[in-house]
């Protein structure tokens, strides 16, 4: 990948201009926080086919948020060519930009000039595979529809399947809907992919490479049979609580809360670039940071030494107001996390205000990175903090226990994903005149 050496003029100032979440719990910025700060959650008990041939240690689950292509102005004929992930793409990246103050007019931008050094950078975790099960269950059984009903798969092999379920669909779709140029492609780090491709969006801009970047990140973990569910629950990774709240930072949690997927997509921009069009700023990034544990394919390293160095160098010698944890709710990851905030701040009454946004809308893997860093935009824009959802949490840890006021000048987002990959993004309250 090339880029022109001429444009390259680093340290410039990247701002977040639009936000446009996708979720069971919400679609749009402002419903699902709203929803947030009013502690509500979406969550279903599986169905009975799930369990066909497998007994679910983890009962409950989030479903896949309600979405229709049609409803944002699209024609029908996109829905046999894209899955999910790409439908969240495009409905988001509309949603963004309109947020972000461009103007659209049949799906087109208006001033396509403005995004003449843009680029897509998404994050995305497993692509979606339920029409890949769909596809090797026709291939394999045949027009069998007896079987394929029993098993629960629809009948007849998707002729798109590969340009459908290629991980870099969503960028190529925003690329080719919207006119966009410049580099499109996904990033894919687990359940870190939405806060990495955020993070390296945020440095092509402040390196100067571009304008503005179409960012964010995308997942469905949906199929019909739960197959994918059942992959997370055989690991020990899910919720076992009776109502499926997986209650971050909690003595009673046990698990993460499964997500079918969200989708979160957010403008970046230069900030001069961004005061001169006029658009509303949400949060300046001054930071973002990665590593690796080096470990383990699922596990986080229990002494969490490469987290602590992480969180160390973003901050340096500033103390955030606020931290949004990766806070799954699992045994081990929670206790790893909690450990690192003591070692770095010590005492409850020095931490930031911390909560976790995954206990209120569960774990949906490759978006989450990128819902948490809206959520702690419109935290440091709002000077609000939403509730931790969980009860019995654990003893000198700074959790928000309700929704919460307060000034927040700085406020850092962490993430982490199966394979051991870290990441970091510190905000920063920004006042224009």
């Amino acid at each position: 990948m090339q880029y022109s050496i001429k444009t390259m003029a680093k340290n410039k100032k990247v701002v977040i201009t639009g936000i446009a979440p996708i979720t069971a719990n919400g679609i749009g910025k402002d419903e699902l926080w709203n929803n947030l700060l009013e502690k509500k959650y979406v969550v279903k008990k599986i169905p009975e086919r799930f369990e066909k041939t497998y007994r679910f240690k983890s009962k409950h689950y989030v479903p896949f948020p309600e979405i229709s292509l049609q409803d944002y102005g699209y024609n029908v004929k996109y829905n046999g060519l894209m899955e999910e992930p790409s439908k969240l793409a495009v409905i988001g990246a509309k949603m963004a930009l309109i947020d972000s103050g461009f103007e659209i007019k049949d799906n087109k931008l208006l001033k396509p000039a403005e995004f003449s050094n843009a680029s897509v950078i998404l994050g995305i975790g497993m692509s979606s595979l339920k029409s890949a099960f769909n596809s090797f269950a026709n291939h394999i059984i045949g027009k069998n529809a007896d079987i394929l009903e029993e098993i629960g798969i629809a009948t007849g092999f998707n002729r798109m399947i590969i340009p459908s379920v290629m991980p870099n669909a969503a960028s190529s779709w925003i690329s080719i809907l919207f006119g966009i140029n410049g580099p499109n492609y996904t990033i894919n780090t687990a359940c870190s992919s939405g806060a990495y491709a955020i993070g390296e969006a945020f440095q092509k801009i402040r390196d100067g490479y571009f304008d503005i970047i179409i960012t964010g990140g995308v997942e469905c973990l949906k199929d019909d049979t739960g197959t994918i569910m059942r992959g997370f629950d055989v690991l020990g990774t899910l919720t076992k609580s009776d109502d499926g709240r997986p209650m971050p930072f909690s003595n009673k949690r046990s698990g993460f809360l499964f997500s079918e997927g969200s989708g979160c997509i957010l403008i970046l921009e230069e900030y001069e670039k961004a005061i001169k069009r006029g658009a509303n700023i949400y949060a300046e990034i001054i930071g973002f940071e990665a590593n690796s544990d080096a470990y383990n394919i699922v596990q986080m390293e229990s002494s969490g030494k490469q987290v602590k160095k992480l969180i160390k160098k973003i901050l340096a010698n500033i103390k955030p107001d606020y931290i949004n944890t990766h806070g799954t709710g699992t045994i081990l990851n929670d206790m790893i996390e909690y450990k690192i905030i003591r070692e770095i701040f010590g005492d409850k009454k020095n931490q930031p205000l911390t909560n976790s946004t995954k206990g209120n809308l569960g774990h949906s893997i490759g978006s989450s990175g990128a819902v948490e860093i809206a959520v702690t935009a419109l935290s440091v824009k709002n000077s609000k903090v939403h509730a931790n959802l969980a009860d019995d949490m654990f003893d000198n840890m700074n959790l928000a226990h309700e929704t919460i006021d307060m000034d927040i000048n700085y406020a850092l987002s962490l993430s982490y994903g199966f394979g051991g990959h870290n990441s970091a993004i510190l905000l920063k309250k920004i006042v224009t005149i």
